[in-house]
């Protein structure tokens, strides 16, 4: 039977918890990088060095974004341009090599929490945090943002998992365990993942034609570019962002001048499948039930609402990640709505050519990679969508 329990914490949990809500990263980075390498059995110690490098990593991503003055999109297809930055009176300007030299930077953040995280073993590990708390310092003042929360940052990227509008709680503590660190490394893996793929092609074209869709000053074209596009166009306003949007998606026709990163995408991908097998070990090998991140069937005490794990969602998501798995080395097929063969994904990373968006979705950018052979079909997305109620992307994201 499951108990609930308070967590106990020790000084390096401590210590975690008062860097994270007071804002302080630098300082926690190496007051618990001093506890780690003078005791490196202390887990906890990496744990919170982990949790600290990861929010120093999204706060200094989400300062970036605030000096160009992003104007963050409501739609979920540019995750990394959903940061809840306030808005900057007077932005910089953001250059092609700029951008670039920041997701590079985030990219370099992560495998540094990665590799933190790696080695911890303590099955009782256990460091609470409210999230409401955990405030950011987005205008780089060195005061952190009243409103700029890490709960924030959930709110922007998992909508389902906490709607942005609704009422905000005064407090939101997570007991974050051992099942976290490892999920913690596979959502590092996700992401890493995103940004190998977007810095393995030169989009140097559509951010100088469409970088103003996003941030109001867009520095002169790099490399040539053609700038007369989308934001010089005088009908753009209001439902013309519509419009725009459109037009940027045609753009999108990028040539693969770093391929070598599209095969550390793939890497990344099975090491999120691993990860994400191993997480779900640890949370079933759980005995409390205390402020779950990500709740056994059996734990009622999970921090997320709207996102219920039931018996049936857990044996269906572990199902999933054989197949994804198998998408990955080329063992299954990816089906197209429009191609009768299925499409060999390892290929598709290990044989880049052209990423041209629309052609991908007319099936056209496919040809190359036809192949017979079993195809993850049809059913199994019907059963993935009847079984998370129309929404197996949303928990998918949040899985991991």
């Amino acid at each position: 039977m499951l108990r609930a329990e308070a967590a106990a914490a020790g000084e390096s949990a401590s210590l975690t918890r008062q860097f994270a809500e007071g804002g302080s990263w630098r300082e926690g980075e190496r007051a618990l990088a001093d506890r780690l390498q003078a005791d490196p059995a202390d887990d906890e110690a990496r744990f919170g060095l982990g949790m600290v490098r990861f929010i120093a990593a999204v706060e200094t991503f989400g300062q970036h974004q605030y000096r160009f003055g992003l104007r963050a999109p409501e739609t979920p297809l540019f995750p990394f341009l959903r940061m809840p930055v306030p808005p900057n009176p007077n932005p910089d300007v953001l250059t092609y090599d700029l951008q670039r030299a920041a997701l590079q930077s985030f990219l370099d953040r992560l495998a540094a929490v990665e590799a933190t995280l790696a080695n911890i073993q303590d099955p009782d590990l256990k460091i609470v945090i409210d999230l409401e708390r955990t405030r950011l310092d987005f205008r780089g003042t060195g005061t952190a943002d009243p409103d700029a929360t890490l709960m924030n940052v959930v709110r922007s990227v998992s909508p389902m998992a906490m709607p942005r509008r609704a009422k905000r709680p005064a407090a939101f503590e997570v007991a974050f365990d051992r099942a976290d660190a490892i999920w913690l490394r596979g959502y590092c893996h996700l992401l890493s993942a995103g940004l190998e793929f977007v810095l393995a092609y030169d989009w140097h074209e559509t951010f100088a034609n469409a970088g103003g869709l996003f941030y109001p000053r867009i520095g002169a074209p790099e490399r040539g570019s053609d700038r007369a596009g989308i934001t010089s166009l005088p009908w753009i306003a209001g439902d013309g962002e519509i419009a725009a949007a459109v037009a940027m998606i045609h753009q999108i026709r990028w040539e693969p001048t770093e391929p070598a990163r599209l095969a550390k995408v793939r890497d990344h991908l099975k090491r999120v499948v691993a990860l994400s097998r191993d997480s779900w070990k640890a949370i079933l090998s759980e005995t409390d039930d205390d402020r779950e991140w990500i709740p056994a069937p059996g734990q009622k005490n999970g921090v997320l609402p709207g996102m219920a794990v039931t018996q049936e969602r857990l044996d269906t998501w572990l199902s999933a990640l054989d197949e994804f798995d198998a998408a990955l080395d080329g063992r299954k097929l990816v089906p197209h709505w429009g191609l009768e063969k299925g499409i060999n994904l390892r290929r598709v990373l290990e044989e880049p050519r052209t990423f041209d968006l629309v052609l991908w979705a007319t099936g056209h950018a496919a040809a190359p990679y036809l192949e017979d052979g079993p195809v993850i079909s049809s059913d199994a997305w019907r059963l993935w969508q009847r079984v998370f109620q129309g929404d197996f992307l949303s928990f998918a994201a949040y899985f991991n």
